[in-house]
């Protein structure tokens, strides 16, 4: 009889175990984002400065689009879920001329490590939306790191003041921890969302901000989003 008790607890310990988990793994929100219409054209810049490190033509490029006009570097947050914010070091190198990654985003309170892997200078002078100064960085010497925090919600635009006109990037900050940014392709994965209703709001460069209603089970929810050029 004590055997048959005993065996009977660990049994319902292992459930309460499980199922948790599983509800854990199952709040999922994924899916594609896709562009219908014409991709702007790459755009050619001459360059007249650092042309040994930076070569003689530099590209910028506003819209990558990958498999089925999916959209790459788009940046995806379930607005309205709350969550634990977890600060985390981003790194954001300027190698060949050009920023890399062009596109990152990191929760709020987050820190980028910025460096250089040229030797020429460079220098990071990050812009708000409202066009006020985030920071301005010099990276004068190959391997040097310089902090920059982020500690205000929304996109910040990189451009290098050395002469480089063609340089830019984008770091965003996000109030909420359920984010992601897509793939080459456009496909995204947002894990461990609450079930509920809010909104999906996706980002990008060129398109800027799209937003629309979303409802979140616990079974996940896949979410198709085809964007347009206003």
């Amino acid at each position: 009889m004590k055997f048959y008790l005993c065996f009977v607890k660990v049994f319902i310990f292992g459930v309460m175990v499980f199922q948790p988990g599983t509800l854990l793994a199952q709040t999922v929100v994924q899916g594609q984002i896709q562009f219908d219409g014409t991709a702007p054209p790459v755009e050619k810049v001459e360059v007249k400065s650092d042309s040994a490190t930076c070569g003689s033509v530099q590209q910028v490029q506003t819209l990558v689009l990958g498999k089925d006009h999916g959209i790459q570097d788009a940046v995806v947050k379930i607005v309205g879920a709350t969550g634990e914010l977890l600060p985390r070091t981003g790194k954001l190198d300027q190698k060949d001329c050009q920023f890399v990654p062009h596109v990152q985003v990191h929760p709020l309170g987050s820190t980028v490590e910025i460096t250089s892997s040229d030797p020429v200078l460079h220098n990071s002078h990050g812009f708000y939306e409202d066009g006020s100064t985030a920071f301005n960085l010099a990276v004068p010497i190959v391997g040097m790191k310089v902090p920059a925090k982020l500690n205000k919600p929304g996109v910040i635009k990189l451009r290098c003041d050395a002469g480089h006109t063609w340089m830019s990037a984008y770091l965003v900050t996000s109030e909420t921890p359920y984010f992601a940014l897509t793939d080459q392709d456009g496909y995204f994965k947002i894990e461990g969302v609450p079930p509920g209703d809010y909104e999906i709001e996706i980002w990008q460069e060129w398109l800027g901000v799209h937003r629309e209603s979303i409802h979140v089970d616990g079974e996940g929810t896949t979410v198709n989003i085809t964007l347009k050029k206003s």
